[in-house]
């Protein structure tokens, strides 16, 4: 019984100091690394937008490593993958609230974790540290109230043509992660409208989806859209609590599929039977793969240069550390740093509260209606 104690105690010490690393790097490093870059977003967005993506790079490095070394989660890809340059809307079923931060694996190996951006929940941007730096990074974020979102979408995705930006951005269709509530309104869903009921998947929303798409082609912004089926054998994390416990899964499955833009409905009818056959296809694959562990016979599982990702792993942890160092003798020996520290906070608090995110006053600043 010691022992099952002193492993639980470890495994919860250990979630917790992922928790503060995260909240360390990202609430620092927004405030003194990424700051003094944002007036250029008004002058030179293009450089801006490079210097900053280089810099959010290395952290979401830092972030992957973490989970991946330190929890020894394994990453396993099978399927199709596009170029990694290609700009491309990647859609995802969702079964835990951390699906997001996982996808990091792959786009490191196989995609452009640099060019990753998400379109998640609104709220999520009022968060220290990382909801401020997700603002910089260029993600979606969306009410979920249409009439502003369609908005919001369509000027972000304006603000990424203008910046001559190609982005890989993640959309979950289904909207929320799988939990029994959000089956149960899954199934009543079904039930309305007399369709089957999903034991693995969601019933997928697709008006946010044929409208990403859409904009995207108007945009110029899609070379091809990815679909990706997320999977997890063992441990499945569920919400934040699992993760401040250190109930890390031990793998992590993806199988991945895509198609050009030329294969792609253009008309909203079309998108919209298109997204929820590629779900009712994900309901068939997930039900086999929780049935035999792995997905089907005859899907290849993809090669990853795993000396240049440890490589990449450890480029991160040293820079990081550094500043983490830095940064702590820096505050401890300046103590007037901190009014700097307050300011920046009451400045990202006053801009998540009052617009919709930072790239929206970009796209203010350049008259992108």
């Amino acid at each position: 019984m010691a022992k099952t104690n002193l492993d639980y105690y470890w495994q919860c010490f250990r979630g917790v100091s992922f928790v503060f690393l995260i909240f360390f790097s990202t609430y620092f490093g927004t405030i003194f690394i990424l700051t003094p870059f944002l007036p250029l977003y008004f002058v030179a967005p293009v450089f801006a937008r490079s210097i900053t993506d280089k810099i959010i790079w290395c952290w979401k490095l830092y972030c992957v490593s973490i989970y991946e070394v330190i929890f020894q989660t394994k990453v396993r890809i099978y399927g199709n993958v596009p170029s990694n340059e290609a700009a491309n809307l990647m859609i995802m079923n969702h079964r835990t609230r951390f699906d997001w931060l996982y996808l990091f694996s792959y786009q490191v190996r196989h995609a452009s974790l640099r060019r990753y951006a998400i379109s998640l929940k609104n709220g999520l941007k009022f968060l220290p540290g990382i909801g401020w730096a997700m603002q910089i990074a260029g993600f979606v974020f969306l009410d979920r109230k249409w009439e502003d979102d369609q908005e919001t979408i369509s000027r972000c995705l304006q603000v990424f043509k203008h910046t001559n930006y190609k982005p890989q951005i993640l959309l979950f269709p289904e909207g929320t992660d799988l939990t029994k509530n959000t089956k149960k309104r899954s199934d009543a869903h079904a039930e309305k409208y007399s369709l089957p009921k999903y034991d693995f998947v969601l019933h997928p929303r697709t008006t946010g989806f044929t409208h990403f798409v859409q904009e995207m082609k108007k945009n110029e912004i899609l070379d091809c859209v990815t679909d990706i089926t997320i999977a997890y054998p063992g441990t499945i994390p569920q919400n934040e609590m699992d993760i401040i416990k250190g109930n890390f899964p031990s793998e992590i499955h993806f199988l991945i599929d895509w198609y050009p833009n030329k294969d792609i409905p253009i008309h909203k009818d079309d998108l919209d039977n298109w997204c929820k056959e590629k779900w009712s296809q994900k309901e068939a694959v997930l039900k086999e793969f929780y049935e035999r562990k792995t997905f089907e016979k005859g899907v290849e599982e993809l090669y990853s240069n795993e000396s240049l990702i440890g490589a990449l792993f450890m480029y991160s942890w040293v820079t990081w550390t550094t500043w983490h160092v830095f940064i702590t003798y820096m505050l401890w020996s300046h103590p007037v740093l901190w009014l700097y520290v307050i300011a920046c906070t009451i400045m990202y608090v006053c801009v998540s509260k009052y617009t919709q995110g930072f790239n929206l006053l970009i796209a203010k600043a350049m008259n992108i209606q």
